[in-house]
């Protein structure tokens, strides 16, 4: 088939027609304390970097994670300005104030009044196309929210996801209905305080499970109802404060019991307060502790390397991923293939290289964040419905674009060869763009959860950071927590015009009507944590693109691991573990 760009393509295969393994030395050796130093190019890195045509990258796997990483937030919401020409009113926001960059309000950015190829620029032949580049990103507006569905309903404090209703302070949720303070939800109604689950019903406080009914505090489970405290079950009902069991009913803290001993058990301890709540949360994670745990926890799969990856096959240096084949040094792949370098990727995409939240069914994509639907392009942003568009933000539904301005199809191939060539030759093709281009806050995205920097660590980096948004409670009445009824029956109507102390930060937050109605309907008591916190403490058990070191206890094979070995579990790998609990 002939080129399309001729002469970057014969300059390309000069670089990758003599690469072999190798040692490489990382661009932010010594800047900061993650950073690998030297890393290996293998040969299998090589055969994928041909398939994708690129030219072998200039940092270690992992700043190329903590590079991807800020363009994610999962637990902030912003109130500030928009910046759309004669608007002055307020609007809620992933970006915060600090933001290097003008901030339109969503419906106005998907909207017919705004054109974003009015922001076109036209390429000078000779100049660095980065520079130019970031010309466009300085003057072109980012939307409040993220990949958002303009037609879910009363979901305006959530980004990302479709197909959502009565979705409140959420993230990445997907066909879901009734849902507080939560992220990465599938098919799930009633869901409070809990983070990647899939089609499950009546939630608190769950998380990376699915197939959940009426269960509250669990964690790594499947198939079971009517539960509270689970650890890694399977196919149980009716338990309370167990780990690794499998198609039980009955038990509390691992211990079996009668259907009436059981329920005189429940009957006991309701209604519950907070105190009793700390108390059961303690011993659970002491029985956690106690017992083997899946320290990968890779299932059904094979030939990979990495942390939690199901169904898949032919995968290295991942983390999250199911159904997916062929892919490398990436984070959260599902459904996906012919693929390196991404992070949050779904829908059936494929040949990604160097991407953040691109997906749904997008192939043949370098460079990219936030778009989807798109084919055959680099470096977008923020787009959709894309084919063969090239250094472009906020476009939907076009072709043949570079920097936002429209080309013909053979003009807009002379001028891509041209471009792609001046970027090789400068060495602007092999990384993307730098943490200059971004514009969330680093400390307030998952960057920060899974490699912590202080504010001067991300100044060095190219990023930002941002004050935490400011509370809503207004001239609202404040109450300690100490002060509140015990239990969540004693709690009375008024609580939702007042505000609580936070027990940790300090800060006020708010109960709404429909929170304090799952409450009673689940006897739970009412948090004295702040919504923020909570979702931090989420984010902060099970990170994203994060793994760990660690040793089997029972064969002392190397393992990585999904939790942190500091916090004293006991670690199996796969093997040992299927052989001591299935």
């Amino acid at each position: 088939m002939t080129s399309k760009t001729p002469k970057f393509d014969s300059a390309l295969n000069k670089v990758l027609e003599t690469l072999v393994p190798h040692a490489r030395k990382c661009k932010w050796q010594g800047v900061h304390k993650y950073c690998e130093g030297e890393f290996n190019l293998e040969e299998t890195d090589i055969k994928l970097l041909k398939i994708l045509r690129v030219p072998p990258p200039n940092f270690c796997p992992t700043c190329r994670r903590m590079r991807r990483l800020p363009y994610m937030a999962m637990s902030h919401l912003f109130k500030i300005k928009c910046d759309v020409p004669g608007h002055n009113e307020m609007m809620i926001s992933i970006l915060p104030e600090e933001c290097p960059f003008p901030v339109y309000d969503y419906k106005y950015f998907i909207g017919d009044e705004f054109d974003a190829l009015s922001f076109g620029i036209e390429y000078k032949k000779g100049d660095s196309p980065l520079e130019t580049l970031f010309d466009l990103r300085k003057k072109f507006p980012m939307p409040s929210f993220l990949n958002r569905d303009p037609s879910s309903i009363n979901s305006d404090y959530s980004n990302g996801g479709r197909n959502t209703k009565n979705v409140y302070y959420a993230f990445g949720c997907y066909n879901a209905e009734d849902v507080w303070y939560s992220a990465m939800l599938h098919r799930v109604r009633n869901v409070m305080d809990s983070m990647i689950l899939d089609d499950s019903e009546f939630i608190y406080e769950g998380a990376s499970s699915n197939h959940i009914y009426k269960s509250s505090f669990f964690i790594f489970s499947n198939n079971c109802l009517e539960s509270m405290f689970l650890f890694d079950c399977r196919n149980c009902q009716n338990c309370f404060g167990c780990v690794n069991l499998r198609n039980s009913k009955y038990c509390i803290w691992n211990e079996q019991y009668s259907k009436e001993d059981y329920e005189k058990f429940i009957a006991s301890i309701y209604p519950l307060s907070h105190d009793d709540l700390v108390t059961y949360e303690e011993k659970f994670w002491k029985l956690v502790r106690s017992l083997p745990m899946n320290g990968t926890r890779n299932i059904a799969s094979t030939n990979v390397s990495g942390v939690n990856i199901k169904n898949s096959r032919n995968l290295y240096n991942v983390i999250d991923a199911n159904g997916s084949e062929n892919v490398r040094h990436a984070d959260a792949a599902i459904n996906h293939k012919d693929s390196m370098d991404f992070l949050f990727s779904g829908g059936h995409a494929s040949s990604l290289y160097m991407t953040t939240n691109v997906g749904s069914q997008s192939s043949n994509i370098r460079f990219s964040a936030s778009s989807k639907y798109c084919v055959d392009c680099d470096f977008v942003f923020n787009s959709k419905n894309l084919t063969n568009c090239f250094m472009c933000f906020g476009l939907q539904n076009k072709s043949y674009c570079i920097l936002n301005k429209q080309y013909e199809k053979d003009e807009y191939f002379r001028m891509l060869d041209e471009i792609k060539l001046e970027m090789l030759g400068r060495g602007e093709y092999s990384d993307g763009v730098g943490l200059n281009f971004c514009a969330q806050a680093y400390n307030v995205s998952l960057a920060q959860n899974g490699y912590p920097l202080s504010e001067e660590e991300v100044k060095k980096i190219g990023g930002y950071t941002a004050k935490d948004p400011e509370t809503n409670v207004g001239n609202t009445e404040i109450v300690k927590y100490s002060d509140l009824p015990k239990t969540i029956n004693e709690i009375t109507d008024d609580i939702v015009s007042k505000a609580i102390l936070c027990e940790k930060s300090g800060k006020p937050f708010r109960i709404t009507q429909s929170e304090l109605e799952f409450y009673r309907r689940t006897g739970l008591p009412l948090p004295n944590i702040h919504p923020l916190l909570r979702m931090r403490r989420r984010l902060n058990l099970v990170k994203t693109g994060k793994k760990y070191k660690a040793v089997c206890v029972k064969c002392n094979k190397e393992i990585e691991t999904v939790l942190n070995p500091s916090e004293n579990f006991i670690f199996y790998c796969d093997k040992c573990y299927q052989q001591e609990v299935f």
